[in-house]
């Protein structure tokens, strides 16, 4: 059957692709023979295959330079919360606009008072006829700015305790109730933003589940949410909003020019190794100790990311891979700070390596971003160890008889 479906894509790719092609159509074409998201079940556009099979789909369409449909937060996060919360209406809707290319999407969960409780969410949504009228705050959108629609959970009921009165749903982005500001990193980008909701209001059919089943639907999204920075989760088409009309060959060209920049400044392996030989710190026996240590765990966090990739659903193997993932970058960043001494304080153009600069002073984020370190260890001790759960006051309580960042 493997060898079929291998076949199967290459004569596909081999009769359909050609760079000429506008990028819609060609979204259209592969979404249509059903070789844009495999794994997807075959009433839905896919065919229902595993991961090793969805791998030969992926390879027969490197080999022959094709486009890959749209990646992105769309299809390896919203795409398995609508498989399992969606309605029929709105997996053909929203299934088919993502692998068309026409409908991006982002997520709006965390806020300015609720850390990373996020069933502690304080936006609140009244039911207004076959609306709802959403006001409040998200905060920490990346490219909130560019979406159709945020994955937004919302308090619907102030009268239940904090995980039971909560509801999702997929609010539209342009509309006069909702403001975007840019937030400023210390490392001086813009990637994320803060949300503002005055009086916005969504449709009841774009509730993603039923009423009162946010939390239900938000534990789907953060199962998928650890694997999601997987590269191998997503399908290697573009990422965010692309131009339709355009020639999909030009969209083929400009990722491969990307990818040729990002490897030629990649790895902080490679800014520690120029580091360390910049520094005449390579034949130290700390600094190759230090070295060695980081090509160790990079090593077991490959192992770990097989796993993962090898999985049918998601598991602890995702969260002990993000976990390694902020370990190891912690490490990188203060090895090449302790390489370059009094230097390392330097940032942007004075610093001896700008690159390395940047990928420091982005560190914490990764402790943080796709659920925080400490998450990761509760789920770990909680659901592989069997360790107690941490005590909460407020789990039983009303939400608005409890305390909170106000």
């Amino acid at each position: 059957m493997a060898a079929d479906l291998e076949e199967q894509a290459r004569q596909f790719f081999a009769e359909h692709w050609n760079p000429d092609r506008p990028v819609g159509e060609w979204f259209d074409t592969m979404h249509a023979h059903r070789f844009s998201y495999p794994t997807w079940p075959a009433e839905y556009g896919g065919r229902g295959v595993g991961v090793a099979q969805a791998k030969l789909v992926r390879a027969a369409r490197r080999d022959a330079g094709a486009l890959g449909p749209p990646s992105g937060i769309g299809p390896t996060l919203l795409a398995p919360m609508l498989f399992k919360h969606g309605s029929e209406e709105q997996l053909d809707r929203y299934l088919t606009a993502m692998a068309r290319g026409e409908m991006v999407t982002c997520q709006m969960l965390s806020e300015p008072d609720a850390g990373s409780d996020l069933a502690a969410s304080r936006v609140a949504a009244e039911h207004d006829g076959d609306e709802w009228v959403v006001n409040g705050s998200k905060v920490w959108t990346s490219n909130a700015e560019s979406v159709d629609c945020g994955m937004l959970l919302a308090r619907t009921r102030f009268d239940l305790p904090k995980h039971q009165g909560l509801t999702f749903f997929l609010i539209p982005r342009d509309q006069p109730g909702v403001v975007i500001r840019p937030l400023r990193q210390m490392t001086g980008d813009t990637r994320f933003n803060q949300v503002f909701f005055e009086n916005a209001r969504v449709a009841d059919a774009d509730r993603l589940g039923d009423e009162l089943d946010g939390w239900a639907v938000t534990r789907t999204f953060l199962a998928h949410e650890k694997n999601s920075y997987n590269p191998s989760s997503h399908e290697g088409g573009p990422f965010g909003r692309v131009a339709l009309d355009r020639p999909a060959g030009e969209v083929v060209a400009s990722m491969q020019r990307q990818s040729a920049r990002s490897q030629s400044n990649r790895g902080a392996g490679r800014l520690l190794a120029e580091l360390a030989s910049d520094f005449a710190a390579a034949s130290n026996p700390l600094v190759r100790q230090d070295l060695a240590r980081l090509h160790s765990m990079r090593a077991i966090m490959g192992y770990t990311n097989n796993r993962v990739r090898g999985s049918s659903a998601p598991g602890p193997e995702a969260a002990i891979s993000k976990i390694t993932v902020s370990a190891l970058t912690r490490l990188q960043r203060d090895v090449g700070l302790g390489l370059q001494g009094p230097h390392g304080q330097l940032v942007h153009g004075d610093a001896p390596s700008e690159a390395f600069a940047h990928f420091a002073l982005s560190t914490p984020a990764n402790s943080i971003a796709g659920g925080t370190d400490e998450i990761q260890r509760n789920h770990i001790g909680e659901r592989v160890l069997g360790l107690p759960s941490e005590p909460a006051a407020d789990r039983d309580r009303p939400f608005s008889e409890t305390m909170h960042g106000l």
